[in-house]
């Protein structure tokens, strides 16, 4: 058959396997945009955003190929009011994907409009054991949270960190978040500085690893200030 033809007649796409990919964008400051999951897998994450996003849902449409929902509040600028529980919203929708055996397979940029983030690209699989999230979130030049953690996580982090690299920690946002504050400027720090940052992060993942959680995702859901707000990570763990 020739191209033209091709044209005129194409080839049927396969039947959907355990390979099917579906896709997250996070769109304006409010939108969450799902394209290609099943109708099934749409129920699952209305119920999961109903459940974490306090603040509601506006409305909810299909938007071409996609099924769309736009927030109230802004989620996507990442700071203020928003900040904690924006990361606690994608705790819930990574969880309630993974748990019904939607994985994670990257999240990646492919957008050149300003201020855009991250899309997630999921595969299908076999659905695994309970499994349990959370998230650690850079804010800020200083500022670290810990964001749905366990409270055992807590000291180990202290002790990881360090007192002399720790100017003030409190729990916020009702207890759901751990909050440090930094000394120095260690998110946007350059030269040696810029080593010691890294060398602490390859720490934090030490001793995350050690508490038996893994890094699963890495997420740009900042809107605001590129300049202040570094991708958030989130990690998995087996519910014992």
């Amino acid at each position: 058959m020739s191209f033209e033809q091709c044209k005129d007649h194409p080839e049927p796409p396969p039947a959907y396997s355990l390979h099917q990919h579906a896709c997250i964008s996070l769109n304006s400051s409010d939108c969450l945009r799902f394209i290609r999951f099943p109708r099934s897998v749409i129920n699952i994450l209305r119920q999961a955003i109903i459940e974490s996003w306090l603040r509601g849902i506006q409305r909810e449409e299909n938007y071409e190929d996609a099924h769309e929902f736009k927030l109230h509040g802004s989620p996507w600028w990442g700071q203020g009011d928003d900040a904690v529980p924006s990361r606690i919203l994608m705790i819930h929708i990574l969880s309630a994907l993974y748990n019904n055996g939607w994985y994670l397979l990257t999240s990646t940029h492919i957008s050149k409009k300003p201020y855009d983030q991250d899309s997630l690209i999921f595969e299908l699989g076999i659905p695994p054991s309970p499994t349990s999230f959370f998230s650690v979130s850079f804010n800020d030049y200083d500022k670290l949270n810990l964001i749905c953690a366990p409270s055992e996580l807590i000291p180990a982090v202290q002790q990881t960190l360090g007192q002399e690299t720790i100017q003030r920690e409190e729990w916020c946002d009702s207890g759901t978040a751990y909050h440090f504050k930094l000394r120095g400027n260690p998110w946007i720090s350059s030269g040696d500085k810029g080593i010691h940052s890294r060398i602490k992060l390859l720490s934090l993942l030490d001793c995350f690893t050690t508490f038996g959680w893994k890094l699963y995702a890495s997420i740009d859901m900042n809107r605001g200030d590129e300049d202040r707000y570094t991708d958030s990570w989130f990690f998995y763990q087996y519910s014992k």
